[in-house]
Parts: C-alpha cells; structure tokens; sequence
C-alpha cells in the first residue's frame, strides 16, 4: 500500500511502514512546507496514496473528495504502535472500499463510500 504522511504525524510512522513492506512518502518529501491541505489532499488523490494525518481539516478535506486516508486520533507518541498493531485491520478496511478509517487509543473506525454518500460520519 502507498501512503502519504501528513507533516504532523511522527517520522517513526514513515519507518515503520516502510519496515513492513510499505511504500510511504512523507508530505515534506514532496510538496511545501506550508502546502494547504487541499494541495495535500489532490496530491494524494492523484498519485493514488493514502493520507495518514493528526489535522482534523484534512482529514474532512480528504473525505469529502472521496480521498482514502487514516484518520490518527491518538497522541503523536502512540501513533508507532497503534498503527503497528491495527495495521492489518486498516489494510482490509482500505482492500475493501473504505474511505475513511479513524483510529484511537481503542477503537477502529472505517467507513466506506457508499456510507459517506448516503450521509453517514
């Protein structure tokens, strides 16, 4: 899977997915510094990547042009670990459809286009 990684998301994430095979791209690799989110979420949705964000803007960016992302809704220092024990998980909700997966300290949440266009999260 290709992931592009907010700047706010722990370099340790970048590493980590790439130990288990990824191919992640840190947003700092490949656009601004300052770059707005809508900038972050066409870049996404152009070269196929899903974002990984903390930023609850581009996170609703993200969903709204139908963008795959992980929505990190855990601290920062939790984010290595959370992701590495979820990451199955997350790989199947994306590989089945969804848009959008939420993750925090205990739940995991993904939603899926059909569910976005009727109206649900």
């Amino acid at each position: 899977m290709r992931w592009l990684i907010d700047n706010n998301v722990p370099r340790g994430v970048t590493t980590l997915l790439v130990d288990l095979g990824h191919e992640p791209t840190e947003v700092r690799q490949v656009l601004a510094d300052n770059a707005p989110d809508s900038v972050v979420a066409a870049y996404a949705a152009a070269e196929g990547l899903v974002v990984v964000t903390h930023d609850r803007g581009l996170a609703r960016r993200c969903l709204l042009a139908g963008t795959p992302h992980l929505w990190l809704r855990t601290r920062e220092p939790q984010d290595r670990e959370r992701i590495r024990e979820a990451l199955p998980a997350i790989e199947e909700a994306f590989a089945q459809g969804s848009v959008r997966v939420v993750t925090s300290q205990r739940t995991l949440i993904a939603e899926d286009a059909t569910r976005m266009i009727a109206g649900g999260g």
